[in-house]
């Protein structure tokens, strides 16, 4: 494996030093040609046969071989810094590319003199590398991805991630386990654990997560919490997780609390009230015990849901002695799960069921889920020789793990790398999709191939694609979704993750700078990863040849801080300059960094995002290959002038940085490939009209700006063809929201999300300023006279909806029938002078969930009961007696919760608007399995639950029942 992660990489870096239009050495091109040429042979091979990481009789030949393919590696990015610098000096660069043909040509001769490549037939012609959407033919990778087609294809492959749709083959043991949850009225409300036992793969987590999020189990509890404790369990980690899902306020100095102290914290926490936890793969007794100490007993019918492989944890648990043990599946219950895995191909999978069922007999859930994963991201002409490969009951050592190899196996050598590199993350961690794919990006794995660039496809397109293709596998699990049904976070499973974790360390990929992993012996560190356990000092010996630095180090004040500027002096005077491609520091308390990070002249990617920072050093802004520059959640407010000037910086994120006091003309070229701009403040016209309104390649742009230059920033947004995302707030020199005058936005046909703060300057016609493609519409402040609904029910695509504070002015609202064909998100936030809302017959078909936050003035909702797919509905700081009478009047089963959000004295002091609440509100709403990140950048957390409900009757003022989210 580590070979041919090795080899990938090389060859990603010779295919994009073959397109690089500066070559001009006579013989680099062909030499480069030879060296892919070979590398592609030697992935064919490895993929053909298969070669085992752990072959002693090849030990020393792949240990040559890795040394080859790294020295050629050195050569290329050691040609990359020269060019840099010679580029900042103005020197030509025919001497630095003559040494790399030299290192090409002994690599060429090295390589075919290896002998672990004599049985390859040097003449034998070898497969050009193929698009990536080609590997999955599903309707994935066309050239409308980021325009919102990523949304349409998530949800066209929702129902094969539908938890539901496993769980199905427990219908019997799901019951059992709800009686135990809610237990009949003149039972005992004792305390009671619920143990449910079974194998890796058995099912147990799936099951037990799709109770979990069911409507009657959450009316039941006043709180629940999940947690993973895992083989290495850490008791103060699994405490601190419970604390934050079930405590009303947020945790602070908990550096500085003992374990006991958060023990009784939970304990404390839990002891009023009805509550279910949940704690997944438990191994150990000892694990067990010392977690019960903060599990009270209140004889209220609290509940405890604990997972397992071992029989003695589940007897040991259950007082009562009966635990759920999962029993083996049937052949029909498998083939049944198998269908639902493949999709709307099942028609086709029906030629193969006898083949299927013989080689699947005895198969867990998980192994019909990965053999379903397979299948269904293959195209169908290939199915024989995938199940051919399919194990048999009784073959290796396990079928689970043997279909995972094989699942993994079959992918191509990029989509590999990537899956590994998912295993540099914190096992407890759910990884964010973001910060995965900015990650990929910037290490250099997903450059397009020619004819990938012939359709137009993007990097950012390939990350969207690769990472659906994993999920797709059941390789990755989502756990977290946006409100617009797109994935925010995610991770490996148990099982998966337990058998690659050691692999990807074998593989050289990357290293984990913590108190357990032992220094490679192999070769030299590419990748470090520093985890917040560490106690070691970061060793001057590893980072030699670094190309990426990866912390996690998140604690306040901790020795990160202190160390990252002497580490990184270290990197630098080493060879001067540094081979540093990616520095993500996302998290680390205020990181030491001075102007020497400028050396680092191969940069991609820089990541503080919520290191608290208040300066950046202005080095920064001459970085030659800078793509990402992450400043969200910082203190910086102003950029260095030179940043402006970034030729191939693609996305820049900031928290209102001022650009007038310091920006200048921008030079041409300059920004010509940013796609996404967010956290400007504009105050000055003139900074629109002489500059920025030269980027015409935006896709995300977020700004906040004086009401002077208002008129110029939406001119200059209705020349952007390719805008996706809109986030536009106008405020006053007091910094309150101010006048906003808004411009017809028909002509942005690919706008999917509109985010509008400030009052209209004039009365306007919506129906000729809202673009039908949008799927997402925030506004907040508006202060619309006419009621809006009438006009954005007729938004063919909007699925989610959000009127915050006082958008709308007038006293009724009204829903028409067969509006809202597609929306399933609906937030009405202190719209301080509504009083009543009518929801008529056909309108919002599809709605799932509904808040209603700060209305005071709401006395009266007619028609409720029209809402027929209604799941979940939350009413935030509302009056008590329309809370009671929404309660009295709904007569079927639905989850209605009931919130009471208060601010702190300085927090007051601080909101100007409601989508200020929602950040403040985000920073406590813990205790949420799915959430919401309107845009990655906005980065405000709601609840968003996918539960099953019924109808309603309409509810009055009398409550009365009426009716039934380069250098590469």
């Amino acid at each position: 494996m580590a070979t041919e992660v090795a080899a990938f990489l090389l060859k990603e870096k010779l295919q994009n030093l073959k397109a690089d239009q500066t070559i001009i050495h006579p013989r680099l091109k062909g030499r480069i040609s030879t060296a892919i040429d070979n590398l592609q042979q030697l992935l064919s091979f490895l993929k053909d046969t298969a070669e085992p990481d752990n072959a002693e009789d090849r030990e020393s030949e792949r240990t040559n071989l890795l040394y080859t393919i790294y020295s050629a590696e050195d050569t290329i990015d050691t040609y990359l810094l020269r060019r840099a610098q010679q580029r900042l000096k103005r020197l030509a660069s025919l001497w630095s590319q003559k040494e790399v043909s030299k290192g090409l040509k002994k690599f060429n001769v090295e390589f075919m003199d290896l002998p672990f490549f004599s049985s390859l037939k040097k003449d034998q012609p070898q497969p050009q590398p193929q698009p990536l959407q080609s590997k999955v033919p599903r309707n994935v990778g066309s050239a409308t991805t980021r325009e919102g087609g990523s949304t349409h294809r998530w949800e066209k492959i929702s129902h094969l991630l539908d938890m539901e749709s496993e769980a199905v083959v427990w219908k019997q043991h799901m019951e059992e386990l709800v009686k135990g949850l809610i237990p009949l009225p003149l039972e005992e409300q004792e305390f009671r654990v619920l143990p449910v036992v079974g194998s890796g793969g058995s099912g147990k987590t799936t099951m037990v997560r799709s109770l979990y999020d069911r409507v009657d189990i959450k009316r039941h509890f006043e709180c629940r919490a999940w947690v993973c404790v895992s083989r290495d369990f850490k008791f103060r980690d699994v405490l601190v997780d419970l604390i934050e899902q079930v405590s009303i306020t947020r945790l602070s100095g908990i550096d500085h609390m003992g374990d006991d102290i958060l023990a009784e914290m939970l304990l404390k926490a839990l002891m009023e009230k009805r509550y279910l936890i949940v704690l997944d793969d438990v191994w150990k007794v000892e694990d067990w015990h010392q977690l019960t100490i903060s599990l009270p007993d209140s004889q209220n019918g609290s509940r405890v849901i604990l997972t397992t492989r071992s029989d003695e944890v589940a007897d040991l648990a259950d007082l009562w002695g009966n635990p759920l043990r999962l029993h083996q599946i049937c052949d029909a219950e498998r083939w049944e799960l198998l269908k639902r895995q493949v999709g709307k191909h099942e028609a086709e999978l029906g030629k193969f069921e006898d083949v299927i069922m013989e080689k699947c007999h005895y198969y867990s859930p998980l192994d019909i889920v990965l053999a379903g994963g397979i299948l269904s991201t293959t195209e169908s002409r290939e199915w024989p020789r995938i199940i051919a490969k399919l194990p048999s009951p009784g073959e290796g050592r396990s079928t689970s793990l043997d279909i995972v190899s094989l699942s993994f196996h079959e992918l191509p050598p990029r989509l590999k790398v990537c899956f590994l590199y998912l295993g540099l993350f914190p096992k407890p961690l759910d990884v964010p999709v973001r910060r995965l794919s900015w990650l990929w990006l910037s290490e250099g794995f997903l450059s397009p191939t020619p004819a990938e660039r012939k359709m137009k496809l993007e990097p950012e397109d390939l990350a969207d694609m690769c990472f659906e293709i994993l999920v797709r596998r059941k390789l990755i699990d989502v756990t977290k979704w946006k409100l617009d049904g797109t994935p925010k976070t995610c991770r490996m499973s148990g099982v998966i993750r337990d058998f690659f974790s050691p692999k990807s360390v074998r593989s050289g990929l990357f290293y984990i700078h913590d108190n357990e992993t032992k220094l490679p012996t192999i070769c030299k560190i590419r990748r470090l990863v520093e985890y917040m356990e560490s106690e070691k000092v970061l060793d001057d010996s590893i980072d030699e040849n670094l190309r990426s630095f990866v912390s996690f180090n998140n604690k306040l004040r901790g020795k990160a801080n202190r160390e990252i500027g002497t580490f990184f002096k270290s990197l630098v005077n080493k060879k001067g300059f540094s081979l540093l491609k990616v520095l993500d520091l996302e998290g680390v308390y205020k990181p030491l960094l001075s102007d020497i990070v400028g050396n680092l002249l191969l940069l991609r990617f820089l990541g503080l995002r919520s290191t608290v920072l208040d300066s950046i050093p202005s080095a920064v802004g001459k970085l030659p290959c800078l793509e990402t520059l992450d400043l969200k959640h910082t203190n910086v407010t102003t950029l260095p002038n030179s940043i402006w000037k970034a030729k191939k910086l693609r996305h820049l994120y900031m928290n209102e940085v001022h650009i007038d006091a310091f920006f200048q003309k921008l030079s041409k070229g300059s920004l010509s490939n940013l796609q996404t701009l967010r956290g400007l403040y504009v105050g000055n016209e003139n900074v629109v009209t002489n500059s920025l309104d030269r980027l015409v390649n935006i896709r995300k742009l977020g700004l906040t700006c004086h009401k002077k230059s208002v008129k110029a920033v939406v001119d200059w947004v209705l020349l952007l063809p390719n805008l996706h995302s809109l986030k536009l707030s106008s405020i006053d020199e007091f910094g309150k929201p101010s006048k906003i005058e808004l411009m017809s936005l028909e002509k942005q046909t690919k706008l999917c999300n509109l985010y509008l703060l400030g009052a209209l300057e004039k009365p306007v016609n919506l129906s000729r300023v809202l673009p039908l493609s949008l799927k997402k519409l925030t506004l907040s402040m508006l202060e619309l006279k006419e009621d809006p609904m009438p006009v954005l029910s007729k938004l063919p695509e909007l699925s989610i909806l959000r009127l915050f504070a006082d958008s709308y002015l007038g006293s009724r609202m009204t829903c028409d029938g067969e509006g809202f064909p597609k929306l399933r998100v609906l937030k009405l936030w202190m719209l301080s002078q509504l009083r009543s809302w009518t929801v008529e017959e056909g309108t919002m078909p599809i709605l799932q969930e509904l808040e209603i936050r700060g209305c005071d003035a709401l006395r009266k909702i007619d028609g409720i009961k029209h809402l027929q797919s209604l799941k979940e509905l939350t009413l935030t700081n509302m009056p008590e007696s329309f809370t009671e009478r929404i309660k009295r009047g709904i007569w079927r089963e639905m989850y209605i919760k009931v919130n009471e959000w208060m601010l702190s004295r300085h927090q007051a002091n601080q909101v100007r608007t409601a989508d200020e609440i929602d950040e403040y509100d985000s920073e406590d709403d813990s205790n949420s399995h799915v959430e919401e990140e309107g845009e990655e950048e906005e980065e405000e957390e709601e609840r968003y639950y996918d539960e099953e409900g019924d109808e309603s009757g309409e509810i009055d003022e009398d409550g009365q029942e009426d009716g039934d989210e380069s250098c590469r």
